[in-house]
């Protein structure tokens, strides 16, 4: 996985960061990453903010869950933070494997 410091400085904001995991009580999230077998997305509701300095976050996923070990090899992933209106995509991604 990469870490905080593979995104140069300039295109991080912290207090853009801060207002978004702010914004955010708790829900539902899909969590999407390329893969080695190409984009793949999942739904979590295990989602939070873990630090400000350096930007973590926490999102978790069974280690029997059919996606694991695509996610665990990814570089990188993207956190997609969903109002209740997009209940159809958590419904697309919640079940079997979505890409």
């Amino acid at each position: 996985m990469s870490d905080a410091s593979a995104f140069p400085a300039a295109e991080f904001d912290p207090r853009a960061y801060r207002r978004a995991l702010g914004g955010f009580a708790t829900g539902v999230c899909v969590v999407t990453a390329h893969t080695v077998d190409g984009p793949m997305g999942i739904t979590v509701n295990s989602f939070t903010s873990v630090s400000l300095d350096p930007p973590l976050v926490l999102w978790c996923m069974d280690i029997k869950s059919d996606r694991h070990d695509a996610f665990a090899g990814a570089e990188r992933f993207a956190v997609h933070m969903l109002p209740v209106e997009d209940q159809a995509m958590s419904d697309r991604f919640a079940w079997g494997v979505c890409r």
